[in-house]
């Protein structure tokens, strides 16, 4: 049996009454949520729901709720959908399948191989630090030598006209870090020292340890759910700007890490043009997220329910959109299926005959669609919802753009949502 020193005891007391301090807890996050959706929903009459779509519904509720609506319910909501994609999502998302070449000896065996690689992961990893980099939020080393570019953002902070000096003063937030390897990646290739890696479970294998063992990186590692975050509580930011970034930002963890970087701020335009460096806020740079697993999107949480609700969406209709999602990673993603599909597709099935209108079960209607059918239209359903999260950010008057960053045979979760600020 372990003896546990009382000094060992009273340490981790002390480490976690530090922690309940930093941050609020769910309770007073959820009323600010409330209250921040209320000045966005102004005026605004909703319509009466069920309890499906007021608390957070997992995947069997939806699809129930969805089973339960008659055929011409279901048709009308297909027809929605369709015609909402063609007039807000059209053209609205680029590929941008970026290697950038300060990755490149992760790919050459350059690397300690100490950590796991995969180089699926390692190739969506780069793409998202080449996006950061062509946005101008991250430098690599090649450019510190040879251009004194963002004059403007380095005399904001006010450290002189070197690149180095204002990269040493960015720091980096990573949510739903896991094992941190894309912080890992970025650390070893940019450079980048100040880092902080949010995540609520415990992992083993972390790239914690190989960036401790750099004298120069300031890491700091937090077991939080990003809905109980703060980042003004977090000493290390304060005053300092700062890059979030995030791979695979499941369902509404994406929307919670939006509003943890930027509802805080609203009325203070995001970023403050002179952080004198005694400011008691972080100030948010850009930001990197790819989001994923869109059929576990709430309602409650999503940041831009004023889109939907203009569109002509129910909170009821929402949460069929979030389960229709999971149709896009049906199958095999291979070149033709479902991905090879055009997304832009006018299907037959949201235009159905008089006689499918009135039949009265949506499971046989369900059984009827096509594989492709079936691919096309989570697709969409789930271009909706980042486009949602896209005019969002844009509304707050940041620079933002939603790419494809690798391709769906890399990964068929492959939307990463870019923003900067100037």
């Amino acid at each position: 049996m372990k003896r546990v020193s009382i000094l060992a005891v009273m340490k981790k007391i002390a480490q976690d009454l530090e922690v309940s301090l930093k941050f609020k807890r769910s309770v007073l996050h959820q009323e600010k949520l409330k209250e921040f959706d209320q000045v966005i929903l102004s005026g605004m009459q909703l319509p009466k729901i069920s309890p499906c779509a007021d608390n957070d519904a997992c995947s069997e509720m939806k699809r129930k709720a969805i089973l339960a609506m008659s055929g011409q319910e279901f048709h009308a909501l297909l027809e929605k959908i369709q015609s909402a994609h063609s007039a807000i999502c059209a053209n609205n998302i680029q590929d941008s399948y970026l290697l950038p070449d300060a990755c490149d000896k992760w790919f050459n065996a350059k690397l300690d191989r100490r950590l796991p690689f995969q180089e699926k992961h390692a190739i969506q990893q780069a793409s998202i630090l080449g996006n950061l980099e062509t946005l101008g939020i991250i430098w690599s080393p090649d450019s510190i030598s040879k251009t004194s570019i963002h004059s403007e953002y380095i005399n904001g902070i006010g450290h002189g006209k070197e690149i180095e000096q204002l990269k040493s003063h960015l720091k980096v937030v990573e949510f739903g870090a896991g094992r941190g390897y894309l912080t890992h990646m970025l650390s070893d290739c940019y450079g980048i020292k100040d880092i902080v890696l949010v995540e609520r479970r415990s992992y083993k294998f972390k790239a914690d340890r190989t960036l401790r063992q750099t004298e120069a990186i300031n890491l700091e590692r937090l077991r939080i759910d990003i809905e109980d975050l703060k980042l003004e509580a977090v000493e290390s930011l304060k005053g300092f700007y700062y890059a979030a970034v995030g791979k695979h930002l499941c369902g509404p963890a994406t929307d919670l890490a939006l509003r943890c970087c930027l509802s805080e701020q609203n009325h203070n335009k995001y970023v403050s043009e002179d952080t004198s460096r005694g400011g008691n806020h972080p100030y948010i740079k850009g930001l990197a997220i790819a989001t994923c697993c869109h059929h576990l999107c709430q309602w409650k949480s999503y940041v831009n329910k004023h889109f939907f609700i203009k569109l002509g969406f129910t909170r009821e209709e929402f949460c069929a959109v979030t389960w229709l999602t999971s149709w896009a990673l049906d199958g095999e993603h291979c070149s033709d299926h479902p991905n090879g599909v055009k997304v832009g597709t006018n299907l037959n099935v949201c235009k159905p005959t008089e006689d499918a209108a009135n039949v009265h079960d949506v499971g046989n209607i369900i059984r009827r669609f096509k594989p492709a059918e079936r691919a096309v239209l989570g697709l969409k359903c789930k271009e909706l919802l980042d486009t949602g999260r896209l005019i969002w950010l844009r509304e707050l008057g940041l620079n933002a753009k939603l790419v494809n960053y690798v391709p769906a045979k890399v990964s068929p979760e492959n939307r990463l949502l870019l923003a900067s600020n100037g």
